[in-house]
């Protein structure tokens, strides 16, 4: 019994510390291979457990837990009404995907659906106290701006009512100590966590932005279409980094390990690093900033990349950010070099087989051939106030159409070309600021209990 205890203690503690296979294939303990079990539910993970204990009751032993694993993985999660296949219906807001999701049958949140995050991720502790949940760990994890060190904890025993379809028993998730984030503001809706890769890793997931599905489909039942192309990729904790050739400038073309995060709300981001910052971008980039990330936020450049080939297409002058990372860092990025975000990912149908770690996408009609379009005013607008409708100028770039007008960086949005902004989104205020080129903007604003109005017209900037 106490040789049990300390497995499953050993196993929560392996589980917490994301050890990986090669620690596991290492590691003389045989609870520590159970651990290998619970991850791949793989023959090969079986086969080395045969190799270090040949004999015909231990085989036995061990396809009796791997049955066990599967009918537990069956059980923790349930079908939520007539349905042949799970499908999750999402919105798509400021570009990230949105999806409802019911805690403990009691409280309503709303998560972003994040390829790019490893574990689920609940932004806000005082949901979670008010459900009582158990807190088994703390953890100290890494922010956006790779410095900054966080506190999470681990709460166990949560259900998760997904999407009104799906019925998630029992889910383990981290749990913030604050709310570093600032996706309310930058989505400009309701957003209190993340649904990570962990929830994610036992199916094959199709993303079909057409219809704003999210579909789970169970190993081996999905085929790709003679249309799906496979993008060499390589898994880390269930993060899929693809090998994408892109042109930067110039004609030379070079592969780049780039992170698939549904997470990032843009197209494409790319790492430049010390010396070779000046011969990685292009030579019209702006300074901007990037986004808010967990701890910090990420500021850089932005420009256009020549050319990126994906799924079979050439896609051209493609919007790309470039931020600054010190090379001390690459190791906790697992040397990525980037990452495509879903303004670029939805531009195709892309599916994620967690189970066998392959990536295949397939362009959408003419979708993908569409021109990547920029802000042309020059401004960064973020949202805030208890209806998140208070519109708020976070950054400017200097020279730019709101630059010149006169607009300054904390001046608050009251109406756009004489509408409240009342009644528009931040999706719908973005828009208005990325129209053809010279289209007239007026823009008032209260500056210091002052209220003005500036006009200027729109131009490219990139």
């Amino acid at each position: 019994m106490h040789t049990m205890v300390s497995c499953v203690i050993q196993l929560k503690q392996v589980l917490s510390q994301n050890i990986t296979p090669g620690y596991i294939k290492r590691s003389p303990r045989f609870c520590i291979y159970l651990t290998a079990v619970q991850f791949k539910s793989s023959n090969t993970a079986i086969s080395l457990l045969y190799r270090k204990a040949p004999s015909f009751l231990t085989v036995l032993f061990l396809l009796s837990i791997f049955q066990a694993e599967i009918l537990a993985q069956r059980l923790d999660m349930k079908v939520l009404g007539r349905y042949k296949r799970i499908e999750l219906p999402f919105s798509i807001e400021n570009n990230f995907m949105v999806i409802n999701i019911l805690l403990d049958n009691i409280l309503p949140v709303r998560f972003i659906i994040d390829t790019g995050a490893e574990n689920t991720i609940l932004l806000e502790k005082t949901m979670s106290d008010m459900l009582q949940v158990d807190y088994r760990r703390t953890f100290t994890i890494r922010g956006a701006d790779i410095n900054t060190t966080l506190t999470a904890y681990l709460a166990t025993g949560i259900d998760l009512r997904i999407a009104d379809r799906l019925l998630a028993r029992n889910r383990s998730m981290l749990v913030l100590e604050e709310n570093y984030f600032d996706f309310e503001r930058l989505t400009g809706t309701s957003v209190q966590g993340i649904l990570g890769a962990d929830f994610l890793m036992r199916f094959t997931v199709e993303f079909d932005f057409r219809k704003r599905l999210m579909i789970l489909h169970e190993p081996n039942d999905w085929e790709p279409t003679g249309k799906h192309v496979n993008i060499p990729a390589e898994f880390i904790r269930n993060r899929a980094y693809l090998n994408i050739p892109v042109s930067v400038t110039g004609n030379e073309v070079t592969n780049r390990r780039l992170l698939l995060d549904s997470g990032a709300g843009l197209t494409l981001l790319m790492h430049t690093f010390g010396d070779s910052t000046d011969l990685d971008l292009p030579q019209l980039t702006v300074p901007t900033y990037i986004a808010s990330g967990l701890g910090g936020n990420l500021e850089g450049s932005v420009g256009r990349a020549r050319e990126i080939a994906l799924a079979g297409k050439r896609l051209e002058n493609v919007i790309t950010y470039f931020q600054p990372v010190d090379t001390a860092g690459l190791a906790f990025l697992n040397d990525r070099q980037g990452i495509i975000g879903n303004r670029l990912l939805r531009r195709f149908n892309v599916v994620i087989d967690y189970t066998q770690d392959q990536v295949w996408m397939r362009p959408v009609g003419s979708r993908w051939r569409r021109k990547f379009k920029f802000d042309r005013s020059g401004l960064t607008v973020l949202a805030g106030g208890p209806n998140l409708r208070t519109y708020t100028i976070a950054s400017i770039i200097p020279g730019s159409p709101a630059d010149v007008a006169g607009l300054r960086v904390k001046d608050r949005i009251v109406a756009v070309n004489r509408i409240s902004v009342g009644f528009m989104t931040l999706s719908g205020i973005l828009r208005k600021l990325v129209g053809r080129v010279g289209k007239k903007v007026k823009i008032r604003y209260a500056r210091d209990g002052k209220y003005e109005v500036v006009t200027f017209r729109l131009r490219d900037l990139i």
